[in-house]
């Protein structure tokens, strides 16, 4: 039985074939499999998400197989993080709320529909998204 992970990939707009080319190449991850948004506030870098994969009980080295991906989740098309959903229910719920249960706080996800929700040093950040293929 396979598992299967979504990623999302940081890369800069020229390396964009030679992405896909690797994908395709070492995970059989075909280009229309993979969709690529723009960060509506910086075009610097695209970002490209895809499922892999994995044969049960396999171990893979996200880090060194792709140095800018991260794990994600999705709702819709809003993806986050889970320590961003975390960071998240604690911005809108207080963060005095001492030992939360995440799993019991619900998030309106229809207000981060095309957004992607992650955390730079320890930073909540929303990145406004739009979907190029």
């Amino acid at each position: 039985m396979n598992k299967s992970i979504l990623l999302a990939s940081f890369i800069f707009p020229e390396r964009l074939d030679w992405f896909l080319n690797y994908l395709e190449t070492k995970f059989n991850v075909t280009k229309d499999k993979v969709f690529c948004y723009n960060n509506i506030n910086d075009d610097s870098k695209i970002i490209l998400t895809f499922k892999l994969l994995l044969p049960e009980g396999k171990k893979i080295d996200l880090k060194n197989l792709f140095p800018n991906a991260i794990i994600i989740h999705k709702k819709g098309t809003a993806f986050y993080t889970i320590n961003a959903l975390n960071k998240l229910i604690e911005s809108k719920f207080g963060d005095d709320i001492g030992n939360i249960d995440y799993k019991s706080y619900q998030v309106d996800w229809s207000e981060y529909q095309d957004k992607m929700i992650l955390i730079d040093k320890k930073e909540l950040i929303v990145l406004d998204l739009k979907r190029v293929f």
